[in-house]
């Protein structure tokens, strides 16, 4: 590869490079002039027109942050009662399942007292002919099962129908019981909830039956375990609106992650927007003491006023990173200018060279129309002969 050809590939590389500096240098300028005017009232700095749409752009990525922020917010919020509602409803089945536990506890305790011609025979009374009847069939079941589980083994089929009504036996006696169960959980929430099994609003028992201390204690139980539901309920309930209500914001305003996406795309554009204009400005600043600088007189003075003495590293960077492009562009011209002079004396010698073989062309071509003559005019000396044999 031609030398030439590297050296122009390594300069445009190094021209690229200052290139990109310098546009850093330029930005990192305006930037620093931007802020410094900012902070000054608008009369000081009305010459430079720029600092409306500074502040504009200024304005609208904070307020897009700020937005960014509030979305954020809202998807930790979203993800905080999402754990919190599941965290109570796990609590809030647990605590009904202990309330089932209790009113079927209860409830049972209530039969037992019932039929040994207490109080409770009142209450019991609604329940009395189904849960005789519950019983009745258990008792029943569970007798018949345990007479199949007795019976002497016979053969396999003896064995198969043996299992197969084992099995049938047992879903009866689960379903009884079932349905047993739920009479007592029935009869046990009844009687918390009547006016015996309440508590009054100083948390003092009212009108209880002092005869059974065990149903005393379960009424009791109960009584904090649904004042504990009640509160955990309101709680969740709370929760619940909570999300809705967040819910029905990203409904309105779209899917929270692509709001966010949104946000960041229009900050990049407005962050490019801004940085076009701070090189714009910086170039203008660097150029006002250039003899080729045409910067009006008002935004001279205003340049002159906010560019310091802390500036003076980034303006030499900035000269010195032109200069580079210069130079480098001026060798790159001349090398190419070398290379196209090359190519150039290449197509003068290859024409030379198309030339030369088209004039031996040229000398072939009228040494074979000499030819060409001669035999043309010794066939014409032949005719005149055969003509005179004629």
């Amino acid at each position: 590869m031609d030398d030439r050809k590297k050296q122009i590939s390594d300069l445009g590389r190094r021209k690229k490079e200052q290139a990109i500096l310098l546009d850093s240098l330029l930005s990192q300028l305006g930037e620093t002039l931007f802020g410094r005017m900012a902070d000054s009232p608008q009369e000081n700095v009305s010459a430079i027109g720029e600092m409306v749409d500074y502040r504009r752009f200024r304005d609208d990525i904070a307020a897009s942050q700020t937005s960014i922020l509030s979305v954020e917010e809202q998807i930790r919020r979203m993800r905080e009662l999402e754990e919190g509602i599941e965290v109570r409803e796990r609590e809030e089945s647990a605590f009904i399942r202990d309330l089932l536990v209790l009113h079927g506890s209860l409830g049972k305790l209530l039969m037992d007292a019932a039929t040994n011609g207490s109080e409770y025979s009142e209450l019991y009374a609604p329940y009395r002919d189904q849960a005789e009847a519950l019983m009745t069939k258990v008792d029943s079941l569970e007798d018949r099962l345990a007479a199949l589980e007795q019976r002497e083994k016979g053969n396999v089929f003896t064995w198969i129908g043996k299992s197969a009504q084992g099995l049938v036996l047992h879903s009866f006696l689960t379903k009884a019981q079932e349905n047993l169960e739920q009479l007592r959980r029935n009869m046990g929430e009844r009687y918390s909830r009547s006016e015996t099994g309440r508590f009054s609003g100083d948390d003092t028992q009212v009108s209880f039956p002092r005869d059974n201390t065990e149903i005393e204690r379960l009424c009791t139980e109960i009584e904090q375990k649904r004042e504990e539901l009640r509160a955990l309920s309101q709680d969740l309930e709370t929760l619940r609106e909570e999300k809705r209500k967040i819910s029905g914001s990203f409904s309105t305003e779209g899917d929270p992650l692509k709001q966010i996406q949104n946000l960041k795309k229009h900050i990049i554009k407005i962050q490019d927007e801004m940085k076009a204009l701070y090189m714009q400005i910086g170039r203008e600043a660097v150029s006002v003491n250039q003899p080729s600088g045409d910067t009006p007189s008002g935004r001279r003075e205003i340049f002159d006023v906010y560019i310091s003495s802390e500036d003076q590293e980034t303006l030499e960077s900035v000269e010195r990173a032109g200069e580079s492009i210069r130079q480098a562009e001026t060798e790159i011209e001349k090398l190419r200018a070398s290379l196209a002079i090359d190519d150039e004396k290449a197509k003068i010698e290859k024409f030379r060279k198309m030339i030369q073989d088209k004039r031996n062309k040229i000398t072939q071509a009228e040494k074979n129309i000499a030819e060409y003559e001669n035999r043309i005019r010794d066939s014409e000396a032949s005719i005149v002969k055969l003509q005179d044999l004629l």
